[in-house]
């Protein structure tokens, strides 16, 4: 819930975001061919920490396809 909450303050829709139950190494985000937010979340890193990077990571990111909610 705390990653769609963190996307909302982006304006991107619930909807656009993917957020697979497993983890991977060091965690990803890719925007799909589809339009779709893919975030994966790291295996080992704490969570807070990862929550501060995921902010910085979309705030360098350009995320103009997913307009207004």
């Amino acid at each position: 819930m705390r990653i769609l909450e963190l996307t909302d303050s982006f304006n991107i829709g619930r909807e656009s975001v993917i957020i697979p139950l497993v983890t991977e190494e060091k965690g990803s985000i890719t925007i799909l061919p589809d339009g779709h937010l893919r975030i994966v979340c790291p295996e080992y890193a704490k969570f807070e920490t990862w929550m501060k990077e995921l902010r910085e990571r979309l705030e360098k990111m350009d995320l103009s396809r997913f307009g207004k909610r």
